[in-house]
């Protein structure tokens, strides 16, 4: 399991942003995931428009996963309606 960082940012006129990164967590989670840290930004300007948005929504979520298994949560985000962008990066061990 290796330590990455998934940022996401989820479109700004949803009702509630937290029940969005709780459902995303759950997601990460049934993928075999432990979840370390959840950091909501809170909304955002963008610039430049993003799926002809002006703001989002971000959030950042810490967590450990096993390296094959990453492409199959970019697809599954790449699904959602709600997720305008999402990063996964590999984290430093700090």
């Amino acid at each position: 399991m290796r330590l990455y960082e998934l940022t996401v940012i989820l479109a700004a006129e949803l009702d509630d942003h937290k029940a969005a990164v709780e459902e995303i967590t759950e997601v990460v989670r049934g993928l075999g995931a432990e979840v370390d840290r959840i950091d909501l930004w809170g909304k955002k300007r963008f610039a430049y428009p993003i799926k002809k948005q002006q703001e989002g929504f971000y959030a950042l979520i810490t967590m450990k996963m096993a390296p094959d298994q990453i492409k199959e949560l970019d697809r599954v985000l790449g699904l959602r309606v709600s997720v305008l962008r999402h990063l996964v990066v590999v984290a430093d061990a700090e």
